[in-house]
């Protein structure tokens, strides 16, 4: 049995994912019933696919914060106080953006989602709480993918919203962006090589 300190800093890594993926949730679900991102099928099927990954992950959480003593309605109401602006600052209110907005804050939100992650895995194992370092771990895996395609789409919907003020837009810095953005990090994966 974790002794009180440790029960409280890993409920309190646990309580800022549940704030972190409950505005996730949020801003998704607002998002997906935005007549924009209803017109384009790949960007409302990425986003589906992040929204329901999100909610698995909270209920998960949820269940991890109860194994900690937590009380699920008193643990999100602290979360979301505490990391309050984490992914709401982002969001701000429901309300028409261009979709390149919204990809963009989704990547932002996925950024910040997957080094929280990191914290409370680092935590669980400093703590040697396999349980959560074990679902963590998994959690962490779910984030890169999706950050991915959300910066391998943001090109062409920027292009596209460029296009319908200046129709006579360079199309093929649709692809020159896309292997930039992937070469950059690649290099920078390839040089901070553990």
């Amino acid at each position: 049995m974790e002794s009180s300190p440790v029960k409280s800093n890993l409920r309190m890594y646990v309580n800022d994912m549940l704030a972190v993926e409950h505005d996730l949730t949020n801003a998704l679900n607002g998002q997906l019933a935005d007549d924009n991102i209803k017109s384009e099928p790949d960007i409302h099927a990425l986003l589906t696919e992040i929204l329901a990954d999100s909610i698995a992950r909270a209920d998960r959480l949820k269940t991890l914060s109860d194994g900690l003593d937590g009380q699920v309605g008193a643990v999100l109401k602290e979360a979301v106080s505490s990391a309050a602006g984490t992914v709401a600052g982002w969001y701000g209110m429901v309300r028409k953006h261009p979709v390149s907005r919204m990809l963009r804050d989704d990547h932002v939100a996925l950024n910040v989602a997957s080094l929280a992650y990191g914290m409370l895995y680092t935590s669980a194992l400093a703590y040697d709480h396999q349980e959560i370092a074990s679902a963590t771990l998994s959690y962490m895996g779910t984030l890169p993918g999706q950050i991915m395609e959300l910066s391998q789409l943001i090109p062409e919907v920027v292009v596209k919203e460029l296009a319908e003020d200046y129709p006579q837009v360079d199309t093929s810095a649709i692809d020159v962006a896309k292997r930039a953005m992937l070469n950059v990090w690649m290099e920078a994966e390839a040089s901070t090589a553990v």
